[in-house]
């Protein structure tokens, strides 16, 4: 007679083992990679170079709509153009190499992000961190007319947040696997932990190597003061999106019943 070691599990005759997703990412970041990738797409095999650029003109990021330039020339969106600019820029990018090489990055860093925070507060965090980075790049690129484009400054901004908790624990980047519930570390414990300054660190000379040479994009600018801005704003940011780091509320204080009136009849008349 045969034995079923304990604990095993034996489906029942007919029925069909679940099938496994394609994609063991979250669905957000399956979104977002499938809305750049078709961007991408259309700009290089649909759209004419008119309509490709008028797509860069409305939805990246141009430090010249803000200089002398919008004086003369009318930039499509108008007003509205100047504020959506701060976030539709990350969805656009330079070429097939800058977009696969981002969504590589988004679906390691973004998914740990938006596994821990969720989908809500990740569409915040995603605003914040792309809004930093072109702020940042329009203080130093002022009226430029050189367009921003790519989500690597919300990338750095995950990256910085993954940096306030994968290291609590002194497992390093082993303890993103999984759902990681450390609360944030303060930014003054962060300066005490060799492992997160260590990465920081990395961060900062890479980011500052890859800006002033060009490495990759075939020759083309790499925005660092983007990154930077980005890598700032998720650093600072993120205990304000992360459930595992805010601090309980405090309880209210017991509500006090109004003092019960004697009635009239027990009232003492002097």
């Amino acid at each position: 007679m045969a034995l079923q070691p304990r604990g095993s599990w034996h489906m029942p005759p007919g029925m069909k083992p679940p099938r496994e997703p394609m994609f063991n990412l979250p669905t957000p970041v399956l979104v977002l990679a499938g809305i750049m990738i078709a961007i991408q797409a259309a700009q290089s095999y649909f759209l004419s170079l008119d309509q490709r650029e008028t797509l860069l003109l409305t939805f990246a990021f141009l430090p010249a709509r803000y200089g002398a330039v919008a004086q003369v020339f009318s930039f499509p969106g108008g007003v509205l153009g100047d504020i959506w600019t701060f976030v539709t820029y990350a969805f656009l990018h330079g070429g097939w190499v800058h977009v696969l090489m981002n969504v590589v990055w988004m679906m390691i860093f973004a998914t740990v992000i938006v596994r821990r925070i969720g989908t809500f507060n990740f569409a915040l965090f995603f605003i914040i961190t792309a809004a930093a980075g072109a702020l940042v790049h329009l203080l130093i690129h002022f009226g430029s007319q050189s367009p921003l484009v790519g989500v690597s400054a919300v990338l750095s901004g995950a990256m910085a947040a993954s940096a306030r908790f994968a290291f609590s624990s002194g497992m390093g980047f082993s303890g993103l696997q999984g759902l990681n519930r450390y609360p944030c570390q303060s930014l003054s414990a962060l300066r005490r932990n060799s492992q997160a300054m260590g990465f920081i660190g990395i961060w900062l000379v890479l980011n500052l190597v890859f800006g002033v040479f060009s490495i990759f994009g075939g020759g083309a600018s790499i925005a660092w003061e983007a990154h930077l801005g980005g890598f700032i704003a998720g650093l600072l940011v993120f205990p304000y999106l992360d459930p595992y780091s805010r601090p309980p509320r405090k309880p209210k204080p017991p509500r006090e019943d109004p003092p019960k009136k004697r009635p009239d009849h027990l009232k003492v008349i002097k």
